[in-house]
């Protein structure tokens, strides 16, 4: 399994990044590389909660939350990774909050195609996935930070 990790610093309360944070299904309105999210089915917070998202590129993914932490973060499974990665957990955790909140993100997942799919990583899913953290970490700043 490869894990990456990255953080920012967000100028915002604690509880004005956990306020964005905890509205699962509103992504899209922060993260530069996801056109749409939504819901699905009833359930707003906490585990077990899912929602469908449509990439940049043009695929759609569902996630489902598989740990929340009421003000300080959650872990989601995705559950139709983009090929040819497999087992896709990420993590999004809140630590600060006086005036300066740090949002920490860690990702985690397998590959198929054993040394095809080593090889592939190596060369090009790991920057992609480490860009698009960035890039989601950057968007959540600028989207707090500028309202």
């Amino acid at each position: 399994m490869r894990v990456l990790s990255e953080r920012v610093d967000i100028e915002a309360s604690a509880a004005d990044v956990w306020k964005v944070l905890a509205d699962f299904g509103a992504v899209a309105d922060w993260a530069p590389y996801m056109k749409t999210c939504h819901l699905i089915g009833e359930q707003t917070a906490g585990v077990g909660i899912r929602r469908g998202m449509r990439h940049a590129w043009g695929f759609r993914f569902e996630e489902k939350v598989t740990d929340w932490t009421e003000g300080r973060g959650f872990s989601f499974d995705v559950l139709r990774a983009p090929f040819p990665m497999t087992h896709v957990k990420e993590s999004w955790v809140i630590t600060g909050g006086n005036g300066t909140t740090t949002v920490a993100t860690q990702v985690s997942y397998g590959m198929s195609l054993s040394a095809v799919g080593s090889t592939l990583d190596w060369a090009l899913v790991r920057f992609i996935v480490r860009r698009e953290m960035r890039s989601g970490l950057a968007g959540l700043k600028r989207f707090i930070e500028g309202r």
